[in-house]
């Protein structure tokens, strides 16, 4: 075992890291136990994972999010500063979150409920509220809050359907 799979493992007992070589922790980082992270991954000072949660390789976990118990944040996603991501939630390959709805320097992250689907290659905007049980459809824009137990999908998203 190398050093740095060694190092990993003292400071996250039971965190699977894929390559610890190529995934950085910042200080002030909590992982819970079951979670397993992939290669060229970098998780930010401040994040907090929950137990038994993924994060896919090259992935990027900004500083103060929060990520809830038994999720899935799968290869290629970008989750920016402030996010909240409820437990049991699964954000497909490339999702990216946004937190500056102006580019002003006023931070607005989004929230993710519990239960939520996110398909792969959705953008969602600043200071949107997707509810519990939400599905949104793969290469979806969400500019608007999306309520609970509902589909939305399209450019930018738009409610379909009550689940």
């Amino acid at each position: 075992m190398g050093k740095w799979k060694r190092k990993l493992k003292r400071r996250f007992k039971g965190v699977k890291f894929y390559n610890a070589r190529l995934t950085e922790v910042q200080e002030d980082v909590s992982i819970g136990s079951g979670s397993r992270v992939g290669s060229f991954t970098m998780i930010q000072s401040g994040a907090k994972i929950s137990e038994n949660v993924t994060v896919g390789s090259h992935c990027n976990i900004c500083n103060q999010v929060e990520i809830g118990a038994n999720s899935s944040i799968q290869t290629g996603c970008h989750i920016t500063r402030g996010v909240k991501i409820g437990e049991n939630c699964f954000l497909g390959p490339g999702v990216i979150t946004m937190n500056d709805k102006y580019m002003d320097g006023a931070i607005t992250p989004p929230t993710i409920g519990n239960n939520t689907r996110i398909g792969g290659g959705s953008c969602i905007f600043p200071d949107v509220k997707i509810g519990h049980n939400v599905i949104i459809g793969a290469g979806s824009i969400v500019t608007k809050d999306v309520p609970d137990n509902t589909e939305a999908w399209g450019n930018p998203a738009k409610t379909k359907s009550k689940i």
